[in-house]
């Protein structure tokens, strides 16, 4: 799902990006928790999980002040637990 184009110019654009890239995710598996759509939930938690994955990287690597840091830390923790419930769930369907 990635629609922006990622690039090493701006590191703290690039992370700002790839949140909002996650909340599309999570908004667009909403609309698939239903039984015919199963197969479009697993897609999107895959997405969900490589974004996190890829967010933890850039965040790692880029210097930036202890506030920002937060804020991605906080974020990443929040959408990380968001995504241990949607594979909980989905195990379920």
């Amino acid at each position: 799902m990635r629609k922006v184009k990622y690039t090493t110019e701006n590191p703290i654009q690039n992370i700002e990006n790839l949140e909002n890239d996650i909340l599309q995710i999570e908004n667009v598996m909403l609309k698939f928790y239903q039984p015919h759509k199963k197969e479009l939930v697993k897609k999107s938690i895959g997405e969900l999980r490589s974004d996190l994955k890829y967010l933890m990287v850039l965040v790692n690597s880029t210097e930036m002040d202890k506030k920002d840091y937060k804020k991605f830390m906080v974020f990443l923790r929040v959408h990380y637990n968001y995504l241990q419930e949607q594979l909980t769930y989905s195990n379920t369907l």
